[in-house]
């Protein structure tokens, strides 16, 4: 399994419109062949366990809401392959223009992982 890991900081006032955003954007994944595209929102981001506290670690400025996304794929090969498809679609050039507007594009942090055990 690969998966591309997104970390959004996003405005409170704009959540809504982000995650329609979102919503968009998973079905062109899907559509271009990735096996799942997801986000997900914070339920409780404290220290527990002895781990410190997520939003310490990716802080959030004042108002803004921590989202985390995964686009999971077979492998490097098949994101490659997708992701080609993907930048192609004129759709997803039009919710990056419109996400751009919502969020500060360079505090995104993003990652590749592959299912290590």
């Amino acid at each position: 399994m690969f998966t591309a890991v997104y970390i959004y900081r996003v405005p409170r006032e704009h959540v809504a419109a982000f995650l329609a955003i979102q919503r968009e954007a998973l079905a062109i994944y899907r559509a271009h062949g990735a096996l799942d595209d997801e986000t997900l929102a914070p339920v409780s981001l404290a220290a527990k366990y002895g781990c410190a506290a997520f939003d310490d670690a990716l802080p959030a400025g004042p108002g803004e809401a921590i989202f985390i996304s995964l686009g999971r794929f077979r492998d490097r090969a098949h994101h490659d392959a997708v992701l080609a498809r993907v930048d192609a679609d004129p759709r997803i050039g039009e919710l990056y223009t419109a996400v751009s507007m919502l969020l500060d594009i360079g505090r995104i942090a993003r990652g590749e992982f592959e299912r290590a055990a």
